[in-house]
């Protein structure tokens, strides 16, 4: 992935974690599934492991989100860095 792929994907990842409903709408959900989890029976271990694996799939989505948002950040440094090595390069050739 380029870095300009990698910065477009932190914009838009930036987006969706700025974004209040989704904010709004990701705590519910989780706040629902830990709840359900609660008043599950001890019993049911089918339907308590599927609320589990509901619960770690969405922090896996919230994860993946702000790794590609910090990934992001990284490659505007990174490209930062090289336009500044290509400018100093440019100046070096120019002075000979």
């Amino acid at each position: 992935m380029t870095l300009n792929e990698r910065i477009y994907n932190a914009d838009q990842a930036k987006l969706v974690l700025d974004n209040e409903a989704f904010q709004r709408a990701f705590d519910d959900i989780k706040q629902e599934l830990v709840e359900q989890w609660m008043k599950s029976p001890a019993r049911d271990e089918a339907g308590r492991q599927s609320l589990w694996l509901m619960l770690k799939l969405l922090e896996k989505l919230e994860i993946c989100l702000k790794s590609s948002l910090d990934s992001g950040k990284l490659a505007a440094k990174e490209l930062e860095y090289q336009q500044s090595i290509a400018e100093k390069a440019k100046g070096w050739i120019g002075m000979r």
